[in-house]
């Protein structure tokens, strides 16, 4: 979790404020949900953000204002602005004159990033630019960050009652309510006396003494800080450029002391190399500090070294264990999928498919990630980065796949097909999915194999589709497959009568089988038959099987 201050009115120079940072967060495809709760809102402020609103209701699945109207500190125009627009808001009025509605809170949450802005900043463009205002801004990890986790639980908990709309005090903003709050007088005119929109030197609604006013001036807005990290540290106070420079050279050093002097990987304290002695105790330092202090890719490489992480011996086998499994994955998407941009690994149902186990390992990481304890330990930052590295598709549902990467999901599909024990030796109909890839697949491997080429489809799925075709009696050639076993069938039949017959059995055998030895003979008949329309080159292959059992026909 990051904690950043956002501070303005002071003139110390063009820093993240409130402001800025609201219209980033807007801007930022990283969220999906927006909450605002703020005491007083003025034509101004909703003015300066409301393009940047409009922009983010399209792809928001939620975005809402809860504005307070006490002591008069929110404006007539600024809620007209607000119904104008479309805006979902609701007004949080308590009647009791001793309590006041004060909150500044902006609740920006995403699947992978969520971000907290509290502090004394309303929704006006004093409080959002001008006043001298304080405020922090919490950046942290929807889903692995136990601290941000708590933080938000505890925030969402205390304000229940409003977030889910079951307040007494709250009320939805429409033009009837509004103009209940007027005749109320519950609310200021910012245009009593000019067209320039004014407010009060304090909008923040405690002072009833009388104010002077001011005009509010043009402001740069979009300089605002998007959310890319959440360390708790400086990183330059952490794994430094300088600790990058040397680290190949250090890594390397590192690996002979291994070999050489010790196996166990423990740099001894008495080595007469204090460069790498400073360096091993320092990589032992960062790892035990926090998640974040080693960058993902350089523990990546302590860890495939098996480099000994001081009481955590049970943790780093996991984690090197991990990694070994993480390669195969990023092994998987280079054989089988490299032109895709996401890195999707389907659970394959055919335990001899040989990404089985692959599929399978990363159907546990899901699980992992959501937080379920049946499957392992704590899902660590460390591994939400690698997998973000390939850019691991956690849902496959929602992605908008191209057809080549869709090439696994129908594997998987003809994998349930044969899962069924009536469907061994056949294949899905062509008016199905699954049977027109498969037909597909097969015209290609068909006509790969006439051209002598290997552009249209590649080996890895030659192997992956043929293994489970050959195990469910299936060939490459489906047609000629079906042609050559009923050819062999009829030619059975053929075979049986010559042999009753040369044993003198064929009277016997029509007394107690009539039927099947009918069948018999209207298979040869067929077969005889059918060979008569066999007169092209196309068929040749045909009369192979034909003179190959020495079964008679005209020729």
């Amino acid at each position: 979790m990051k904690a950043t201050f956002l501070g303005h009115g002071l003139d110390i120079g063009d820093q993240p404020n409130v402001g800025k940072q609201l219209v980033k967060s807007f801007q930022s495809p990283k969220y999906t949900k927006f909450n605002g709760l703020v005491a007083f809102a003025s034509i101004s402020g909703v003015s300066m953000l409301k393009g940047y609103v409009n922009e983010a209701k399209n792809r928001y699945d939620q975005l809402r204002f809860f504005i307070g109207v006490d002591n008069r500190g929110t404006s007539k125009e600024a809620l007209e602005e607000l119904i104008q627009q479309n805006i979902e808001s609701y007004i949080y009025h308590d009647r009791r004159n001793s309590v006041t509605y004060h909150p500044k809170l902006f609740i920006f949450e995403g699947d992978v990033y969520t971000r907290v802005i509290i502090g004394s900043s309303n929704l006006t463009s004093s409080g959002l630019k001008m006043n001298l205002e304080a405020s922090v801004q919490i950046d942290f990890r929807t889903k692995t960050d136990k601290q941000g986790q708590n933080f938000l639980r505890n925030l969402k908990e205390y304000y229940f009652d409003i977030l889910n709309l079951k307040s007494d005090c709250l009320k939805s903003l429409t033009t009837d309510y509004l103009e209940e709050l007027i005749s109320k007088n519950l609310l200021f005119n910012q245009f009593e006396h000019s067209n320039s929109p004014k407010e009060p030197v304090t909008a923040d609604g405690e002072n009833k003494e009388s104010q002077d006013e001011f005009t509010v001036t043009d402001y740069d807005i979009e300089s605002g800080e998007e959310q890319l990290h959440t360390n708790t540290r400086n990183y330059k106070h952490s794994f430094t450029t300088g600790d990058y420079e040397r680290f190949d050279t250090l890594l390397k050093r590192y690996i002979e002391y291994k070999e050489k002097e010790r196996p166990s990987g423990i740099v001894s304290k008495h080595t007469e190399d204090r460069e790498l002695f400073r360096w091993y105790q320092k990589m032992h330092a960062l790892y035990g500090y926090n998640d974040n202090s080693l960058p993902t890719e350089i523990l990546s490489q302590l860890l495939d070294v098996e480099f000994p992480f001081g009481g955590v011996g049970r943790e780093r086998k996991r984690l090197i264990k991990w990694n070994k499994d993480f390669q195969k994955v990023v092994d998987y998407k280079k054989k089988v999928d490299p032109k895709s941009n996401e890195t999707y690994v389907p659970q394959f149902k055919d335990k001899s498919n040989p990404f089985y186990e692959i599929g399978l390992w990363c159907a546990w990481q899901k699980q992992r990630r959501k937080g379920n304890k049946n499957y392992g330990a704590d899902w660590t930052q460390y591994e939400e980065d690698k997998m973000n590295s390939i850019n691991f598709a956690w849902e496959s549902s929602g992605l908008v796949r191209s057809r080549d990467d869709q090439w696994t999901d129908h594997l998987v599909e003809l994998e349930n097909y044969y899962s069924k024990k009536s469907n061994y030796k056949t294949v899905p109909l062509q008016d199905t999915k699954v049977g027109k890839w498969l037909n597909d697949q097969m015209t290609l491997k068909l006509r790969q194999d006439r051209d002598n080429s290997k552009v249209l489809i590649s080996e890895i799925r030659i192997e992956m589709l043929g293994n489970l075709l050959e195990k469910n009696g299936v060939s490459w050639e489906w047609e000629k497959q079906k042609h050559t076993e009923a050819i062999q069938s009829k030619i059975e039949s053929w075979r049986i009568v010559q042999e009753l017959e040369s044993q003198g059995k064929l009277e016997e055998f029509r007394i107690k089988h009539p039927k099947k030895l009918k069948k018999y003979r209207n298979d040869y008949a067929q077969l005889r038959r059918q060979s008569k329309g066999w007169n092209n080159e196309k068929n040749r292959w045909k009369f192979e099987i034909l003179d190959k059992a020495k079964f008679p026909y005209e020729k």
